[in-house]
């Protein structure tokens, strides 16, 4: 093309059989290149003397840097500067109620935040990241609760844990019954939650809930669970655990195979205790932690 820089050859040519020589051009790179590859060059030396660049040979040491610069330097500068920076808030939040928190903005705010990676880190495994459950393990969404879900026994449970019995009935698996009572049991439990059932054998297990079986005793006369009744004349017992039977609110499920599976050999949950005194999962959380899970979880839409 017309203005285009010749290009140089070198001399160097070769002839090929049908009379065209091949040649070795000279096309070196442009100026402004190389200087920017030297810049590069300077650069990667200067980054080398003033920070953190090549590993010791035989060790795990390497050069420092006459900077003295580091990520993990840095990282703890931040950390520190943060810790910091919450003292003023965690000293309120230890000194005041939950309840007393719950009213600060600002106050709520910080402990939900904080609340919220101590759920992430400790309590999804079980609960879920959104906090609605699974089979086994409660969801802390809605408004049913097994030890009520006020902010302060919310807290109770975290701090102290919960160890939730149902004895097995079935006399191979440890209880006092044959298969055709803990049939029976059955069937009356799927008559008060308003599912199919066998009449005749509801009114039998109507007669062990209330009589042998005293299911009564923890799960209240009407079957609606130890926050909502209880035996006449009794006070309601928060401790107890027993859960509404009445309601299509289910740990384990509802349908009549799993039904049959609780009454027969029973369930075991366990709520590990976090507090200070406790271990937990191999765990312990700090009683502001504590506080501010709590008020976490109460924020999630179920709290009382």
């Amino acid at each position: 093309m017309a203005g285009d820089k010749k290009v140089e050859t070198t001399g160097h040519q070769w002839d090929d059989e049908e009379g065209h020589p091949l040649q070795e051009y000279n096309n070196p790179l442009p100026t402004w290149w190389l200087y920017a590859f030297y810049a590069c060059i300077v650069y990667a030396v200067i980054y080398w003397i003033l920070f953190p660049a090549w590993p010791t040979m035989g060790s795990e040491e390497f050069t420092k840097g006459v900077l003295g610069w580091s990520n993990v330097k840095q990282l703890t500068q931040e950390m520190a500067r943060a810790q910091e920076a919450k003292k003023p808030f965690d000293a309120r939040l230890a000194a005041l109620p939950l309840e007393e928190i719950a009213k600060n903005n600002d106050l709520f705010q910080y402990a939900l935040a904080g609340g919220k990676s101590v759920f992430a880190n400790n309590c999804v495994p079980c609960h879920g990241s959104g906090g609605t459950g699974a089979k086994g393990y409660p969801n802390l969404v809605d408004d049913d609760w097994l030890y009520d879900g006020t902010l302060a026994d919310i807290q109770l449970s975290i701090n102290n844990g919960r160890s939730g019995q149902m004895p097995a009935h079935l006399n191979t698996a440890g209880g006092a019954f044959g298969a055709e009572q803990v049939n029976a049991l059955v069937e009356y439990v799927l008559k008060i939650s308003g599912q199919a059932h066998d009449a005749a054998l509801a009114k039998q297990g109507d007669a062990l809930f209330h009589g042998d079986g005293a299911c009564f005793s923890c799960h209240g006369d009407h079957g609606k669970g130890s926050l909502l009744d209880t035996v006449a004349n009794q006070k309601l017992d928060k401790s107890v655990g027993a859960p509404n039977l009445t309601d299509a609110i289910w740990l384990y499920g509802g349908d009549r195979q799993t039904v049959h599976t609780t009454v027969a050999s029973g369930r075991s949950g366990q709520m590990p205790a976090w507090g200070d005194g406790y271990t937990g999962l191999g765990k312990k959380l700090d009683p502001l932690d504590v506080k501010k899970v709590a008020l976490f979880v109460h924020s999630l839409g179920g709290g009382r």
